[in-house]
Protein backbone atom coordinates (compact mmCIF):
# COMPACT_ATOMS: atom_id res chain seq x y z
CA UNK A 1 0.00 0.00 0.00
CA UNK A 2 1.18 3.35 -1.19
CA UNK A 3 2.48 6.00 1.90
CA UNK A 4 0.23 8.56 1.68
CA UNK A 5 1.38 12.41 2.37
CA UNK A 6 -0.43 12.84 5.59
CA UNK A 7 0.83 9.33 7.23
CA UNK A 8 4.40 10.93 6.92
CA UNK A 9 5.84 12.92 9.64
CA UNK A 10 8.76 14.65 9.61
CA UNK A 11 11.08 16.67 12.67
CA UNK A 12 14.27 19.06 11.42
CA UNK A 13 16.31 21.12 13.47
CA UNK A 14 19.46 22.66 13.19
CA UNK A 15 22.22 22.42 15.63
CA UNK A 16 25.91 23.68 16.78
CA UNK A 17 28.00 20.98 17.47
CA UNK A 18 28.45 20.85 21.96
CA UNK A 19 27.94 18.17 24.32
CA UNK A 20 24.71 20.25 25.89
CA UNK A 21 23.34 20.42 22.37
CA UNK A 22 23.62 16.52 22.28
CA UNK A 23 21.81 15.99 25.32
CA UNK A 24 18.87 19.00 24.30
CA UNK A 25 18.53 16.60 21.09
CA UNK A 26 18.36 13.30 22.76
CA UNK A 27 15.44 14.78 25.01
CA UNK A 28 13.86 16.21 21.93
CA UNK A 29 13.76 13.58 20.20
CA UNK A 30 12.51 11.06 23.33
CA UNK A 31 9.55 14.22 23.21
CA UNK A 32 8.90 13.91 19.31
CA UNK A 33 8.87 10.32 19.36
CA UNK A 34 6.18 10.10 22.46
CA UNK A 35 4.16 12.59 20.58
CA UNK A 36 3.89 10.41 17.38
CA UNK A 37 3.08 7.56 19.41
CA UNK A 38 6.08 5.72 19.03
CA UNK A 39 7.44 5.84 22.58
CA UNK A 40 8.77 2.10 21.85
CA UNK A 41 11.40 3.50 19.83
CA UNK A 42 12.30 6.30 21.94
CA UNK A 43 15.32 4.26 23.98
CA UNK A 44 16.99 2.72 21.22
CA UNK A 45 16.56 5.82 18.89
CA UNK A 46 18.33 8.56 21.66
CA UNK A 47 21.13 6.22 21.67
CA UNK A 48 21.80 6.09 18.27
CA UNK A 49 21.80 9.46 17.66
CA UNK A 50 23.92 10.27 20.91
CA UNK A 51 26.58 7.96 18.71
CA UNK A 52 25.84 10.21 15.94
CA UNK A 53 25.95 13.44 17.40
CA UNK A 54 28.97 12.68 19.44
CA UNK A 55 31.03 11.77 15.97
CA UNK A 56 29.90 15.53 14.40
CA UNK A 57 31.16 16.63 18.19
CA UNK A 58 34.65 14.82 18.04
CA UNK A 59 35.30 14.32 14.05
CA UNK A 60 33.91 17.56 13.02
CA UNK A 61 34.35 19.40 15.72
CA UNK A 62 33.01 21.36 18.45
CA UNK A 63 30.62 24.49 17.02
CA UNK A 64 29.72 22.46 13.56
CA UNK A 65 26.80 23.02 12.34
CA UNK A 66 24.85 20.42 11.27
CA UNK A 67 21.31 18.75 11.11
CA UNK A 68 19.19 16.49 13.04
CA UNK A 69 16.24 14.98 10.76
CA UNK A 70 13.58 12.26 11.97
CA UNK A 71 11.26 11.05 9.62
CA UNK A 72 8.50 8.17 10.03
CA UNK A 73 6.29 6.89 7.36
CA UNK A 74 3.93 4.32 9.10
CA UNK A 75 6.72 1.61 8.63
CA UNK A 76 9.95 2.64 9.50
CA UNK A 77 11.79 5.71 11.64
CA UNK A 78 14.47 7.32 9.99
CA UNK A 79 17.06 9.23 11.64
CA UNK A 80 19.52 11.59 10.11
CA UNK A 81 22.30 13.49 10.70
CA UNK A 82 23.58 15.63 8.61
CA UNK A 83 27.04 17.51 8.92
CA UNK A 84 29.80 20.08 6.34
CA UNK A 85 32.34 17.12 6.86
CA UNK A 86 32.96 14.95 3.49
CA UNK A 87 34.83 12.85 6.12
CA UNK A 88 32.80 9.34 5.59
CA UNK A 89 32.35 7.41 8.89
CA UNK A 90 34.15 4.46 8.89
CA UNK A 91 33.50 1.37 12.19
CA UNK A 92 36.75 0.89 13.88
CA UNK A 93 37.39 -2.23 15.99
CA UNK A 94 37.43 -1.23 19.21
CA UNK A 95 38.90 -3.25 21.98
CA UNK A 96 36.58 -3.97 24.83
CA UNK A 97 38.60 -1.77 27.45
CA UNK A 98 38.75 1.45 24.88
CA UNK A 99 36.55 4.69 25.90
CA UNK A 100 35.60 4.84 21.94
CA UNK A 101 35.18 3.20 18.30
CA UNK A 102 32.40 0.65 19.18
CA UNK A 103 29.68 3.29 18.49
CA UNK A 104 29.01 2.34 14.71
CA UNK A 105 28.85 -0.99 15.62
CA UNK A 106 26.23 -0.43 18.15
CA UNK A 107 24.40 1.19 15.38
CA UNK A 108 24.92 -2.04 13.29
CA UNK A 109 23.80 -4.01 15.58
CA UNK A 110 20.44 -2.09 17.09
CA UNK A 111 19.16 -0.51 13.84
CA UNK A 112 16.85 -2.10 11.17
CA UNK A 113 19.78 -0.34 8.74
CA UNK A 114 21.96 2.15 8.38
CA UNK A 115 24.75 3.86 6.24
CA UNK A 116 25.98 7.81 5.16
CA UNK A 117 25.44 9.62 1.81
CA UNK A 118 27.96 12.08 0.48
CA UNK A 119 26.26 15.43 -0.36
CA UNK A 120 27.20 18.86 -1.25
CA UNK A 121 28.46 19.92 1.39
CA UNK A 122 29.52 17.01 3.43
CA UNK A 123 27.37 13.89 4.50
CA UNK A 124 24.20 12.71 5.72
CA UNK A 125 24.49 9.57 8.46
CA UNK A 126 21.19 7.97 9.11
CA UNK A 127 19.72 4.77 10.81
CA UNK A 128 16.45 3.39 10.69
CA UNK A 129 14.30 1.41 13.22
CA UNK A 130 11.11 -0.32 12.31
CA UNK A 131 8.08 0.66 14.41
CA UNK A 132 6.50 -2.56 15.02
CA UNK A 133 9.66 -5.10 16.04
Amino acid sequence: MPVMAEDVRHYCVQLAASAPAVGSARRTTGKVLHDWGLAALADVAEVLLTELLTNVLVHVGPGAWHALTLLHDGDLLRVEVRDSSPRMPIARVGDWDEESGRGLRMIDALAHAWGADRLPPGKVVWFTLPDAP
